[in-house]
């Protein structure tokens, strides 16, 4: 491994492996390929296993062997990369929106930037952002990579509902809201695309692959919404 990783026990059966408290790339793809080994060895007694931008937490089954499993873990991480233990990444093409009429409290955030339409979406479309990990909401996605231009600050007071479909930007991050809740992000999109529905994701992204947001009219977003299936459009870019 490139970076220093630190094992730590949480309980008799959840071990915490803690990389750097930075956001970044290798550690991700890191996290990602010790990840898939530990899936590959053990798959037989892990109950769960996620991960966040440093962190990469297992949970064992009941009668797994915790001794053996940290020794073996000890030993992985002393090992380099292995090129075939990291899926086939992708840079997915998500259709957004940015009409005012569709997302009329995107004036907030272009008053506080001081900021034309067109630079927004000139900027909010200009680059491939990294998928780190889901959370905070099914089918969350945080994304690392957006211009420092578009970056703010949080809202004080979030707002009581943000729409499903909503794309927004909170400080140097911008995801897309896959159902309705608060929050403190400021809406500057909506894409067509069902994102949580049926009660499961309905997105076909991991974490290790890109988002990039193409700029669509307001009749090519009626067009997908009323659709059944999207066409997701994608290119490879590593694995």
């Amino acid at each position: 491994m490139k970076y220093p990783v630190h094992i730590f026990s949480q309980g008799p059966k959840i071990i915490e492996l803690n990389w750097p408290e930075i956001i970044s790339e290798d550690i991700l793809i890191e996290i990602i390929v010790l990840k898939n080994r530990i899936e590959n060895k053990w798959h037989l007694y892990i109950a769960s296993i996620y991960h966040s931008y440093q962190v990469l937490s297992i949970q064992l089954k009941e009668g797994a062997p915790t001794a053996e499993f940290i020794v073996w873990v000890e030993s992985a991480i002393q090992q380099p990369l292995q090129s075939q233990h990291l899926p086939q990444r992708w840079i997915w093409t998500v259709p957004v929106c940015y009409d005012p009429e569709l997302v009329p409290s995107q004036s907030k955030y272009l008053e506080e930037k001081n900021m034309d339409l067109e630079t927004l979406v000139a900027l909010h479309t200009s680059q491939s952002l990294l998928l780190y990990f889901y959370g905070f909401l099914p089918g969350f996605m945080y994304l690392g990579g957006l211009p420092e231009p578009l970056h703010i600050a949080r809202k004080k007071i979030p707002d009581r509902k943000i729409s499903q479909g909503s794309v927004a930007i909170g400080g140097s991050q911008t995801g897309i809201y896959p159902v309705d809740s608060p929050g403190g992000w400021y809406v500057v999109g909506k894409t067509p695309i069902a994102i949580f529905e049926n009660g499961k994701i309905n997105l076909p992204f991991n974490p290790g692959d890109k988002v990039q947001f193409a700029a669509i009219s307001p009749q090519r977003y009626t067009e997908i919404q009323e659709g059944s299936i999207h066409d997701w459009e994608k290119k490879s870019y590593g694995g």
